[in-house]
């Protein structure tokens, strides 16, 4: 079974999310917008709700609208998981069977694909003076489904199992005899007794052998016999000492794993720097999910980047994809997402109204499309998914003069969350196509010259503010605005030739940012940033600050 659909309302920082799920589902957003949140109310469903009596929410979970609100007023919480067939007839008849057993089961008459809907709530009960969660399943209408058996919900949780695996990964804690993935491998002999009689006698004889080699152990042993002078002990062998665990599962107990170091030293997991630890606790959990497999597993898995080193986060996709079950995963790493399906991401972006999924539909790409969006964006620059608003700009030069006005202007365009895209070496229209499916608000800058006609069709159909033609081209407006000497350096003489027009003549800035040679341009606008940084916010042309702020503001919420 797996789970196609989560609705989520009134739960900590939601008011109301809708999110669809495919069998591998990516979550981005910036801190705080909910993928944790997500991660945590399946968890909830499917694995600490175990009856309508046992409250498995807390104050804090309730969505609270403000600074005064309290949980006893919040609206309740709900969530609501439909599990679907992709096709009809995928659950095959014995697990239809079971689910038609216990009336929970509804076919979708337009296709006749099975689903099951799963709505677990709760509010505070004012009589109580407590909360109160309860769950059921519905029909396709919403509606409770009655004569439901309280039995539906184990049996639910024996078809569909939920492992949920945190960013804080401690190997010491995950690799103990009593952490939640490595205990079971401990307790799963398969020895016959006859073969566990000879290993653990074997374990005595050693153990005989090592305290008998050890000469001090006697002294201890003759001193720790005189406790029975004051408190009654066992009429013979008062005293034992294990140096070896003389039973297997005791043995099995003290078992660690340790790993190899450059120089050849084996060293306990618990003991290497924090992505081995984290990277080790992630196969630990692989290992255990292949080992007892469960039916239609559903995998939580928040941050496995943690504490990797970039070239390490990239090659984690590939043992992420291995991972058998149904997959929801939270990332804040654009190298990880440099190797993801972009249908797979799915961005929790904040509006006015509260946060919303947005992900990119299939078919909204063409195949060309998709090539450009993966050598640009997703492999190079995946980190620019995760922004709060673009800021769109035809090439290099501006790459390098807009975060300087910015910067001189007391903006920080990282800290703001926004990003400058260079447009002219991708798709202009590609990124507007991405931009507005997954919710990023964006600004685009165009030079007004005869070059805006390969753009301007890109933008034809967008709102008239979010574009502006602020300017000929940037070289021409940075020397009209008495950035020349950034200039002056590089225009070699035999350009500087072909001028027609003297300086301080109508049309003379014009020329001489024509005969620029295209590498000197790009020269320029770093000095340019650079002579921006050291004159301040003084030097900032009102085109460059405008649109600067209109980014900014997008990237707030604002309109404008």
């Amino acid at each position: 079974m797996k789970l196609r659909r989560l609705l989520i309302e009134n739960f900590r920082g939601f008011r109301r999310l809708e999110l669809d799920l495919t069998d591998t589902t990516v979550l981005i957003g910036e801190n705080n917008s909910g993928k944790t949140a997500v991660l945590d109310a399946l968890r909830l469903c499917l694995r600490d709700l175990t009856s309508r009596r046992r409250v498995v929410f807390e104050p804090y979970d309730f969505h609270l609208r403000d600074g005064s609100a309290e949980p006893a007023a919040a609206e309740p919480i709900r969530l609501e998981l439909t599990f679907a067939e992709d096709r009809a007839g995928d659950w095959g008849d014995p697990l239809t069977g079971r689910l038609l057993r216990l009336g929970i089961l509804q076919a979708d008459p337009e296709d006749g694909r099975g689903r099951v809907i799963f709505r677990v709530t709760c509010a505070y009960d004012s009589a109580a003076r407590d909360l109160k969660n309860d769950w059921a399943f519905l029909n396709l209408d919403g509606n409770v489904l009655q004569n439901v058996p309280d039995t539906a919900l184990p049996a639910l949780k024996a078809e569909v199992s939920y492992f949920y695996l945190s960013a804080l990964r401690d190997a010491a804690k995950n690799f103990d005899a009593k952490g939640q993935y490595w205990r079971p491998f401990l307790q799963d002999s398969q020895l016959a007794p006859e073969k566990r009689a000879e290993i653990e006698g074997r374990l005595r004889d050693l153990n005989d052998l090592v305290v008998q080699s050890h000469g001090s152990f006697e002294q201890a042993k003759q001193r720790l016999k005189r406790l029975q002078e004051v408190v009654p002990l066992a009429p013979r062998d008062v005293v034992s000492i294990e140096a070896v665990p003389g039973r297997l599962f005791d043995m099995l107990a003290k078992a660690q794993v340790n790993l190899g170091t450059s120089t050849g030293v084996q060293v306990p997991v618990g003991r290497h720097g924090e992505g081995t630890q984290s990277l080790a606790v992630l196969m630990l959990f692989s290992a255990f999910l292949e080992a007892w497999p469960s039916a239609s597993p559903i995998i939580g898995l928040e941050e496995p980047e943690a504490h990797l080193h970039p070239s390490a986060v990239r090659a984690l996709w590939e043992l992420l994809e291995g991972i058998s079950g149904q997959k929801l995963i939270s990332t804040h790493s654009g190298d990880l997402l440099s190797e993801v399906d972009i249908h797979s991401v799915c961005r929790l972006a904040r509006t006015a109204s509260g946060v919303i999924a947005r992900r990119v539909p299939e078919g909204l790409l063409d195949g060309e499309e998709a090539r450009k969006l993966s050598h640009h964006i997703r492999r190079a620059r995946g980190e620019l998914l995760f922004a709060r608003s673009w800021l769109l700009v035809e090439g290099e030069s501006e790459a390098w003069v807009y975060p300087a006005a910015a910067k001189a202007l007391g903006i920080g365009l990282h800290r703001e969350g926004v990003r400058v895209v260079e447009y002219s070496q991708s798709d202009l229209g590609l990124l507007i196509k991405v931009a507005d499916a997954l919710g990023i608000p964006w600004y685009c800058v165009l030079d007004d010259d005869s070059g805006r006609a390969k753009y301007e069709s890109s933008l034809k159909t967008q709102p008239a503010d979010r574009y502006a033609l602020p300017y000929r081209n940037l070289e021409t407006h940075l020397l009209e605005s008495g950035f020349a000497g950034s200039y002056e350096p590089l225009m070699p003489s035999q350009n500087r030739a072909k001028i027609g027009k003297a300086p301080g003549e109508p049309g003379y800035w014009v020329e001489y940012a024509d005969n620029l040679p295209p590498r000197a341009k790009t020269r320029a606008a770093a000095a340019v940033a650079a002579d921006i940084q050291a004159r301040g916010k003084t030097c900032v042309t009102p085109a460059l600050k405008a649109a600067v702020e209109k980014a900014v503001a997008l990237a707030a919420g604002e309109s404008t």
